[in-house]
């Protein structure tokens, strides 16, 4: 998948291309129906830690805290973002508060910036959100992101989840062809 800019294309607005270099889509499964059912863990579901897998794995990522730029998490409340970082890949199991807490998501300073956009916290248009979070990481790998640029973004990490956090998208799109 191409990311051009508007127009005639790139060679008429004289950008180069982007490409998604992984993908992810996973759904988890509901009990009789049921989305929240007994034995379903809400906080490190299983489509998230497959969806995760797969999309780096399509990427050549094999550790992505120190293979991505920026990460753009669909959290709509704060306490999702250490879950998402553990779930995703990006921290061990149980550590993901330490992440923040340190300022490693910071986008001055830290060695993962995370939702420099404002992310889902400062603006939820339900049903958009998720295809913002992707819109926001292939901004930040064109150069394009504004004042929430992270400098030498190369490689970012776009993620939207719905449905009780049962479904997952995912992509890794980069600077660089894959």
């Amino acid at each position: 998948m191409e990311l051009l800019g508007p127009g005639l294309g790139r060679e008429a607005i004289g950008l180069r291309s982007r490409r998604a270099g992984g993908v992810g889509a996973r759904n988890g499964h509901a009990f009789g129906g049921q989305q929240f059912s007994p034995g379903r863990d809400e906080v490190n579901p299983q489509a998230s830690r497959d969806c995760a897998v797969e999309g780096f794995s399509q990427a050549g990522i094999t550790d992505p805290r120190s293979e991505i730029d920026a990460v753009e998490m669909y959290v709509p409340f704060s306490w999702y973002e250490p879950m998402w970082l553990e779930s995703l890949g990006f921290s061990e199991p149980d550590r993901g508060w330490q992440m923040v807490e340190d300022g490693s998501t910071d986008i001055d300073g830290g060695d993962l910036p995370v939702n420099c956009s404002g992310g889902v916290l400062s603006s939820n248009p339900i049903g958009a959100s998720g295809m913002i979070r992707f819109a926001e990481a292939a901004l930040q790998v064109r150069g394009m992101a504004g004042d929430h640029q992270v400098d030498g973004a190369r490689r970012a990490f776009g993620h939207a989840y719905g449905g009780g956090a049962q479904y997952f998208a995912m992509w890794v799109v980069g600077a660089d062809k894959p």
